[in-house]
């Protein structure tokens, strides 16, 4: 269902603005259990590899200068139909942000539309808990 995209930083940047709104924007903060390992750059590897193999995201790298930060790109294809008759598409962007100091995430998901922005975050959630 998801198509990766690579973008630059520039072109991430460019699209994350345009999607800026509550409608499109979905965001939730999540510390991890006090008996969680502490978020280390293996842990980041790991997140890394369930957004990029897991979730067909492309790696949009040089967004943020920390290692603490995952940005992606994807485009989700649906067997929906619009009136044209045409495959809806859906051009969906996420960012996992690490704060070890507090052992925790921030996932913020912007997509056009708010139950996909919403489906992308509760599943990156999941994924970093799993990740332990």
């Amino acid at each position: 269902f998801m198509e990766p995209v690579k973008l630059d930083p520039g072109a991430f940047m460019q699209r994350w603005k345009s999607l800026e709104g509550q409608e499109r924007e979905c965001q939730e903060v999540m510390k991890l259990p006090p008996n969680a390992p502490g978020i280390d750059e293996d842990y980041m590897d790991r997140v890394s590899n369930i957004i990029v193999n897991g979730f067909k995201f492309g790696r949009c790298q040089g967004v943020d200068p920390t290692p603490w930060t995952v940005s992606g790109a994807a485009t989700f294809r649906t067997g929906a139909k619009d009136m044209n008759g045409n495959n809806i598409n859906v051009g969906c962007l996420v960012r996992v942000e690490a704060n070890p100091k507090a052992n925790a995430f921030r996932v913020t998901t912007r997509t056009l539309h708010p139950l996909c922005s919403k489906a992308i975050k509760n599943v990156s959630l999941v994924s970093i808990k799993l990740a332990m």
